[in-house]
């Protein structure tokens, strides 16, 4: 009675069932809600991976929305690049870099003739009726550019050879002149002596050469029109400041009677048809480059080609880098040249 305690004997086996029950529904909870947070931290942490992705989506999407603006600006900005070259006598030109949707671009034009096109080595397609068309490119042109590289003779024949028949066989363009690896008899070493030289523009046509822009290693592409590569070292380290007007030019230097046919004169010119636009793109987050090859025979130019390089994602965002306005040289239109 009052006050008392009650002896634990004393205690009903009913409060003391409640009491386990309790204790058994409070860890019940507790293991509930360990299991929720357990649940609402993988919840969380998959929220974070869908957000990163689709930020880190819609980063590289801006980045290629931004190259894609990039490249029809390339193809009108090419004839600006080949006007300044050849007012400075074929010398390299400085990159062009300006804002554009959010971020910049920079693009960089070389000469993109200045190989010896494998594809000119197979003969175009004959129109029912007609006999076969000559390829404008032959063999023995192919093995002294070869040879000039440092290949030996005997191999450079034989590969040549090789080449032109594997191109006849399949009736087909090459799309890369990485493509000649796959050629019988062609080895690492050949590639590393000849594959700087070697390309596969999309015509059958003969590249023609841009004696302004040609550097001392690209030497060889003169030894398949009968230039030893030793005198063609020499005549491109004596080049004139302003550099050759026309081809022509370049063979009275030389002293040498240009070959005849499709070549000589026709393989030489102060120019080019082709041109190479290295492209870099940078927005907030990423930053894409592309390599293209413009076809400058009409305008705006046509794409003849692209590779695709990495897409770059920034650690943290930046700002975009500002850049110097761009040069301010006339928008004089270049003449319009045809193809060789």
């Amino acid at each position: 009675s009052g006050g008392r305690l009650m002896p634990p004997d004393s205690i009903g086996p009913a409060k003391r069932r409640h009491s386990s029950e309790r204790g058994a529904a409070l860890l019940a909870v507790l293991a509930a809600v360990a299991l929720l947070a357990g649940l609402a931290s993988i919840g969380l942490s998959r929220l974070k991976a869908a957000t990163a992705t689709i930020n880190a989506s819609g980063a590289r999407n801006e980045a290629m929305l931004l190259a894609d603006s990039g490249v029809t600006a390339a193809r009108f900005l090419v004839f600006r690049a080949k006007l300044i070259a050849r007012r400075n006598g074929g010398k390299p030109v400085a990159p062009v870099t300006f804002p554009l949707a959010g971020g910049t671009i920079m693009l960089r034009f070389t000469s993109g003739g200045n190989c010896f096109n494998l594809n000119a080595l197979a003969s175009k397609p004959a129109d029912p009726g007609e006999p076969p068309h000559p390829p404008q490119a032959q063999p023995a042109d192919f093995a002294k550019l070869l040879a000039a590289s440092g290949i030996a003779q005997a191999d450079a024949t034989s590969l040549a050879e090789a080449t032109a028949a594997r191109l006849r066989a399949t009736g087909l363009l090459w799309a890369d002149g990485s493509e000649w690896v796959t050629v019988n008899g062609v080895t690492p070493a050949h590639w590393q002596a000849a594959g700087h030289l070697l390309c596969a523009l999309p015509t059958r046509e003969a590249a023609a050469i841009d004696i302004n822009s040609l550097t001392v290693s690209q030497a060889p592409l003169l030894a398949g029109l009968g230039v030893p590569v030793d005198a063609a070292r020499r005549l491109l380290a004596a080049r004139p400041p302003q550099g050759w007007d026309t081809g022509d030019d370049f063979w009275k230097q030389a002293g040498i009677a240009a070959p005849a046919g499709n070549s000589g004169a026709q393989a030489l010119r102060a120019g080019s048809r082709w041109m190479q636009a290295e492209l870099t793109a940078t927005t907030a987050s990423a930053r894409l480059s592309r390599q293209i090859l413009l076809d400058t025979a009409r305008q705006p130019a046509q794409i003849a080609g692209v590779r695709w390089g990495p897409i770059e994602m920034s650690a943290t965002k930046t700002a975009p880098t500002k850049t110097a306005p761009m040069e301010t040289a006339p928008m004089e239109t270049a003449p319009m040249e045809t193809a060789v």
